[in-house]
């Protein structure tokens, strides 16, 4: 799938591989800050995850991943290491619903593996579904915890259904609490 900006009712956002100049960490913390400032539940942070962080996430996925979703990138700093990790022929498709992140995305991740995908997580199969092969790994760091139980569940829903047999799901939630739904 080789596209800069389709115009379907999900908004796909394809790098053209052009440098972007370097990563500001402080960019980074005032756009975390102000999403969560006006969306806490959504946000579910106000750091970006740690170098450390991402690359354990990152290291669950197989190296041989044709396929890689990740559910809020946020910042990016798990979709870079998702990007170090994965094999050149790889796709990452990063599922963001804010925009003001996707856009930080697009500006400072110029690789082309990575599609942007401006949409709902719930709308997973929808946003995979171009790509007609199953999904190699999940990566969420969606603040499941913080979401209804309803749209928890459609999100997990459409997780299993795009993940194939064998496939890897994992990530994390800031949480003091487990549910029996994330952990199955």
């Amino acid at each position: 799938m080789n596209q800069n900006i389709v115009a379907t009712p999900l908004a796909f956002l394809r790098n053209s591989g052009k440098r972007a100049g370097p990563v500001r960490a402080a960019r980074h913390w005032a756009g975390l800050l102000r999403e969560f400032a006006r969306n806490p539940r959504d946000v579910g942070s106000i750091a970006p995850s740690s170098p450390v962080l991402s690359r354990a996430v990152a290291s669950r996925v197989p190296h041989g991943a044709r396929l890689i979703v990740e559910l809020g990138p946020g910042t990016g700093p798990i979709t870079r290491a998702l990007l170090h990790r994965a094999a050149p022929d790889a796709v990452v498709v990063a599922v963001e619903i804010d925009s003001c992140f996707c856009a930080l995305l697009h500006d400072e991740l110029p690789d082309k593996r990575l599609v942007i995908v401006n949409h709902p997580a719930e709308h997973l199969r929808e946003i995979v579904a171009p790509y007609q092969m199953p999904v190699d790994a999940v990566v969420t760091s969606l603040p499941l915890m913080n979401f209804p139980s309803s749209l928890r569940g459609l999100i997990i829903d459409a997780i299993q259904a795009v993940v194939k047999p064998g496939g890897i799901v994992t990530g994390f939630s800031y949480s003091p609490v487990h549910t029996p739904q994330l952990l199955r």
